[in-house]
C-alpha cells in the first residue's frame, strides 16, 4: 500500500512538472542554457576543488573563463555573420530572380517531351518556388531581426543565462545532496545507480556533440569560403552548428550551399567542389570525428536522437529542443534497466530457464544497435 501511494505522488509531481514546463516553455529558455552552461563546466570546478580552491573562487575562475572566451568569439563573428544574414535579405529578389534564369533553360529543353497540363502545373510550382519562398524567408527573418520580443529574447537570454549558470554551478553539488537525501530510502540505491548512468551517458554525448560541431562548423565555412562560394561563412556555421542532429546539418547547409553555387558559379567543377566539401564533411564525422569525439558508449542512436529534437520541438519549440536529448538519454538509460528487469524476471520466463542458456541480450530500442 505504501508503495503504491508513493508511486502516485511521484507520478502526480511528474505529471504537474510536463503541465508546468510546457506552458512556461516560452520564459525556460536562458534558465535552460545557463543549466547547461553549469553542467558543462562542473567537472572543471570539481577540478579546481580538489586541488584547494574554494567552490565560489573555482565558479568565478571558470565562469569567467568561459565568458571571455565566448564574448571574444561573438565579437569576431557577429559582425561578419550579421553583414551575411542582412546581405541575403537584401538581395533574396535578386536571388529568386537569378535562379529562375538558371533553371529556365533546362526547363525548356524539358517540356518539349510533356503535355500541356503538366506544362502548366509544374510552371505554377516552379513560380512559386522560385519567387514565393524567398521572398517570404526575406520577409519574416527581417521581422525576426526586427522585432521587438526577439531583440528582448537575446538580451535576456544574454544577461539571465550567465547569472543562472553561476548560481548553479557554485551550489551544483549542493543541490544534488539535497535531491538525493529525499529519495524515498528503500529505492535510493537504483535511483542513484541509474542517475549517475544517465549523467554519463549525457556528459559524453554533451563532449563529444560540442567538439564535432566546433570542428564541423570550422570546416564547413573554412571550406566554402576559400571556395568564394555566397553566404558561405553564414551556411558553413549553420551546418556545423546543428551537427548534433544526425544527418540534418548536411542537408541544411548542403542544399543552400548548392543553390548558391548553382547561381553564382558557372563552372560544373565549382558545383562539383561545393558539394565535395559537405561529401567530405560526412566522411570525416562518421568515419573519423564521430567515432573520436563521441565515441560508441554513448547509446544514443541516431534514429532516437532525431525523432527526440523534432517531438521536442514539435511539442515546446526551443525549449524542446534544448531538452530533447537529456529527456533521450534519460529514457534511453531507463529504458534499458527495464529490459534487463525483464529479462530476469519470471513474466520473461517462467521456468528461468534463460539465464542459464547463454543467449546474448537483445539490444534496446533506445541503445544503439552496434
Amino acid at each position: 500500500m505504501q508503495v503504491a501511494v508513493q508511486l502516485r505522488i511521484w507520478l502526480i509531481a511528474a505529471a504537474v512538472t510536463a503541465v508546468l514546463v510546457w506552458l512556461l516553455a516560452g520564459v525556460l529558455t536562458p534558465f535552460l542554457i545557463g543549466m547547461t552552461i553549469a553542467y558543462a563546466l562542473d567537472p572543471l570546478c570539481d577540478r579546481l576543488e580538489a586541488h584547494g580552491i574554494g567552490r565560489t573562487l573555482a565558479t568565478v575562475i571558470v565562469l569567467g573563463g568561459f565568458v571571455l572566451v565566448a564574448t571574444v568569439v561573438l565579437v569576431l563573428a557577429v559582425p561578419l555573420i550579421w553583414s551575411q544574414v542582412t546581405d541575403l535579405i537584401s538581395r533574396a529578389p535578386q536571388i529568386a530572380d537569378n535562379l529562375d534564369a538558371r533553371i529556365q533553360p533546362l526547363w525548356d529543353r524539358l517540356r518539349a517531351h510533356m503535355t500541356d497540363t503538366m506544362v502548366t502545373r509544374v510552371d505554377a510550382a516552379v513560380d512559386v518556388w522560385s519567387r514565393g519562398v524567398l521572398t517570404w524567408l526575406a520577409a519574416n527573418l527581417r521581422s525576426v531581426a526586427e522585432g521587438s520580443i526577439a531583440l528582448f529574447n537575446v538580451v535576456s537570454t544574454l544577461l539571465i543565462a550567465p547569472l543562472v549558470a553561476f548560481y548553479m554551478l557554485r551550489d551544483w553539488d549542493r543541490m544534488i545532496a539535497i535531491v538525493r537525501a529525499r529519495i524515498p530510502r528503500h529505492v535510493v540505491d537504483p535511483i542513484s545507480d541509474t542517475v549517475r548512468e544517465i549523467n554519463d551517458v549525457l556528459a559524453a554525448w554533451l563532449r563529444g556533440v560540442l567538439s564535432l560541431a566546433g570542428v564541423l562548423m570550422v570546416f564547413y565555412a573554412a571550406g566554402l569560403s576559400l571556395l568564394g562560394v555566397p553566404y558561405g561563412l553564414l551556411i558553413g556555421l549553420v551546418a556545423g552548428a546543428i551537427a548534433f542532429i544526425p544527418y540534418l546539418g548536411p542537408i541544411v547547409g548542403g542544399v543552400p550551399a548548392m543553390v548558391a553555387a548553382f547561381v553564382h558559379f558557372d563552372s560544373a567543377i565549382m558545383w562539383a567542389a561545393t558539394f565535395g566539401v559537405f561529401a567530405l564533411g560526412q566522411i570525416l564525422e562518421g568515419n573519423v570525428l564521430t567515432p573520436w569525439l563521441v565515441g560508441r558508449s554513448v547509446n544514443l542512436h541516431e534514429v532516437w536522437t532525431i525523432f527526440a529534437v523534432m517531438a521536442g520541438g514539435a511539442l515546446l519549440g526551443l525549449t524542446g529542443v534544448l531538452i530533447a536529448i537529456p529527456v533521450a538519454a534519460a529514457v534511453g538509460v531507463i529504458v534499458r534497466r527495464l529490459d534487463q528487469r525483464y529479462l530476469a524476471s519470471r513474466l520473461y520466463d517462467p521456468e528461468g530457464n534463460a539465464a542459464d542458456s547463454g543467449a546474448p541480450d537483445p539490444p534496446s530500442a533506445a541503445g544503439r544497435a552496434d
